[in-house]
């Protein structure tokens, strides 16, 4: 799996810049099976309500959430794995919402990049794993 992230910017009505993100996952054909065969393709990669929550806390908790809140009321979105293999465009007002989105987007790859992997072990293979003493 790979993930195409491209960054570009745009002015508002008013003059203010808006950061835009468009993100693309692209999935092998063996990927693109176990996705389907799995059910993956209905696995969130991002949820405005998530990256509020965390923007919310690193901004001075509950009165940082609720400028949030008031802010975001009118893009609040959602968009999974399916989603995103058909390519995602995520505009964000500010810097610190563009690195948070982009970040979230990324971990949730790497969540679905060992979901994955764990999918491919189920071919009747033996692992051993050694315990040591502590």
């Amino acid at each position: 799996m790979q993930l195409k992230i491209r960054r570009s910017q745009k002015s508002s009505l008013t003059g203010n810049p808006i950061f835009i993100l468009d993100v693309m996952a692209e999935v092998s054909d063996e990927e693109s099976a176990l996705v389907r065969k799995y059910k993956l393709q209905k696995e969130t990669v991002y949820s405005s309500d998530k990256a509020d929550q965390n923007s919310a806390n690193a901004r001075g908790g509950n009165l940082g959430a609720l400028g949030s809140l008031v802010m975001d009321k009118i893009t609040k979105r959602f968009f999974t794995l399916g989603d995103l293999i058909n390519g995602q465009h995520l505009e964000c007002k500010d810097l610190p919402d563009l690195i948070q989105t982009e970040a979230q987007v990324h971990q949730a790859c790497q969540n679905i990049r060992a979901y994955l992997d764990v999918a491919k072990s189920f071919d009747g293979s033996e692992q051993i794993v050694e315990i040591v003493a502590a």
